[in-house]
């Protein structure tokens, strides 16, 4: 994410001088030779020196460690966001130890991502037409009051169509039904399928026999272990509550298929296409 948005900068008219940081030498040097950093430090604290934007790209566990490292290296006057996919648990740790230190901080998270990870999976177009939730961090009424609309023309730069500025909450239950849900199907589904069905079927060889639906439901599933693992737990409160939804749901499902309902199985599959094309229309309004 963070290597998308470097390069989505570098396409813009006026590209800004980005430095970047992170421990892997390997993607670091990468990332220069590929011309998405003008400059590469092994620390945090050496990067932002100076700077007038922060972007910390970064699992939500590592954000407040990173906070800590860059705080005496961070002027008042910085512009500073994150791309954490979970903010309740980072707007906590905010409010309560830095609040005073990162005046201008804005969290944000466009709905852009895939499965792969790392400097060779950077697009330039990651973030275009995109949505992009906007999280105030500071204190209301400071200076992220006035420059709101300095993060909503830094993500327009970015490719980004249209943002939704939320609290923190609010963002991390949408995001546990419209993100972290499908996540998590995807890679239950995997686990369903590498289950031993070859005793009962000998024929069983569903990376072959796959077909286009199973395709896109398991594309997610190629995601970093690591960075979903730590994403879920984030934000556990959200996703349990809307994995239970599922569930109930599910059941529902299971139900009709055990007593042979064909009718009342065709009536429930047919509203929930109509509630899902009334809030399609509902978003397109």
């Amino acid at each position: 994410m963070g290597a998308s948005l470097a390069g989505a900068l570098k396409k813009i008219p006026a590209p800004p001088f980005i430095r970047g940081s992170t421990p892997n030498l390997h993607e670091g040097e990468k990332a220069l030779k590929k011309g998405l950093l003008d400059e590469y430090f092994p620390e945090n604290r050496q990067a932002v020196e100076g700077a007038d934007w922060i972007v910390i790209a970064a699992p939500p566990s590592v954000i407040p460690s990173i906070w800590e490292e860059i705080a005496p290296a961070v002027s008042p006057n910085t512009l500073m966001t994150d791309l954490a996919s979970v903010k309740l648990p980072l707007y906590r740790q905010f409010r309560e130890r830095f609040a005073r230190t990162f005046i201008n901080y804005v969290s944000s998270h466009p709905m852009a991502g895939r499965e792969l990870h790392g400097v060779d999976a950077a697009r330039p177009d990651l973030f275009r037409d995109r949505l992009t939730f906007l999280i105030p961090f500071s204190d209301p009424g400071h200076e992220t009051g006035r420059d709101m609309e300095r993060f909503v023309s830094f993500w327009k730069s970015a490719g980004c169509g249209t943002h939704t500025i939320l609290d923190a909450m609010e963002h991390d239950r949408i995001l546990a039904r419209i993100s972290h849900l499908p996540h998590a199907i995807s890679f239950a589904l995997l686990g369903t399928l590498t289950q031993n069905y070859r005793e009962r079927l000998p024929h069983w060889n569903w990376p072959a026999q796959r077909g286009g639906a199973l395709a896109d439901l398991l594309r997610i599933s190629w995601s970093s272990p690591t960075l979903w693992a730590d994403i879920l737990i984030q934000n556990k409160d959200a996703v349990t509550e809307t994995l239970e939804d599922y569930g109930r749901e599910l059941d529902e499902l299971r139900k009709h298929i055990e007593n042979g309902e064909t009718e009342r199985l065709a009536q429930l599959l047919s509203a929930w296409q109509e509630k899902g094309q009334d809030d399609i229309r509902y978003g397109q309004l």
